[in-house]
């Protein structure tokens, strides 16, 4: 890849990345999170709860199935490698115990591209209307 990313290239990528962290969580694919989740990386959920990257990984280890319907998905690009992702999804989840819970969120996510690997950066939730 050049150094200039394409918007278009970049939501092919960044939207199959969010389809497999989807099933990552389900998985318990500690590859993928390594990978693709940096370090220093933050998560407010809906709640307004905020969670590191080991506090996320404790939280998904009662989950059995996770995934995520896109309603919208859009990439712009705001820096060289650096990508601004913006949408609505229905996520679906399934916890030990067999409880299911559903809900339509709001989300903005910063991913970066480092050494050709995109990267999580940071991931907010909202409760979305309707």
């Amino acid at each position: 890849m050049t150094n200039t990313i394409l918007r278009e290239q970049a939501e092919k990528e960044l939207l199959a990345l969010m389809h497999q962290w989807a099933a990552a969580v389900g998985a318990k694919d500690t590859g993928y999170f390594e990978r693709h989740v940096d370090e220093s990386w933050q998560y407010i959920d809906s709640t307004g709860a905020r969670r590191g990257k080991s506090d996320y990984w404790e939280l998904i280890q009662g989950v059995t199935s996770y995934t995520e319907e896109f309603r919208q998905f859009d990439v712009r690009i705001v820096a060289e490698r650096v990508a601004l992702l913006m949408g609505v999804y229905l996520g679906r989840v399934e916890l030990r115990g067999g409880e299911h819970l559903e809900k339509l969120l709001a989300f903005s996510a910063v991913w970066e591209l480092r050494d050709g690997v995109w990267r999580a950066l940071m991931h907010h939730t909202t409760d979305a209307p309707g």
